[in-house]
């Protein structure tokens, strides 16, 4: 811990980001997130266009940040608000294909980024989300490696998301 804050080791990965974010809360992060989604809320009803699905442009955006995605260091609020930013701005621009898997992954790492560490309940929510957000991360990753070339893994589960095999009839020859 520093300051308050995890330090998030590069290697890291999606899900482990998620999980690890738990321990990064403080009241100030809350207070700049509301912050900055209130100022995106004032500069969208200024007039200016919305992004739009943009699958070009989600590939562009992640090869030039994959570095700031798989090996983020989170120190202090300010690297926190810059990531939670390119997780928002990636959101604005996934393309359909993996947009509702992203929009799981952004509402997971926020849900991290409102935890009260010492209230379970709190707690709890941001573990329920970061179970949720397996399968995404793993969508996403397989979607942004055959479509972008870009592999943002590996992605750790904690929840086997492969097919199980059939178990074999007792007696059958092997």
């Amino acid at each position: 811990m520093c300051g308050g804050v995890r330090h998030l080791k590069g290697g890291d990965n999606l899900l482990s980001r998620c999980v690890t974010l738990v321990f990064v809360q403080t009241k100030r992060l809350g207070l700049i997130a509301a912050i900055v989604g209130f100022a995106l809320a004032t500069l969208s009803a200024c007039g200016e266009a919305a992004p739009v699905p943009n699958a070009a442009a989600f590939c562009e955006e992640l090869q030039n940040n994959r570095s700031a995605i798989v090996a983020v260091t989170i120190d202090s609020d300010l690297e926190l608000t810059a990531t939670l930013d390119l997780y928002r701005r990636l959101h604005t621009v996934a393309p359909l294909a993996i947009a509702q898997e992203w929009s799981t992954l952004l509402e997971a790492i926020e849900t991290a980024n409102t935890v009260v560490p010492r209230n379970p309940d709190s707690v709890q929510r941001v573990i329920a989300a970061a179970y949720q957000s397996e399968s995404s991360a793993l969508t996403i990753r397989n979607w942004s490696i055959a479509s972008c070339e870009v592999d943002l893994g590996p992605v750790t589960t904690l929840v086997p998301h492969d097919t199980p095999k059939p178990a074999a009839p007792v007696g059958a020859a092997d």
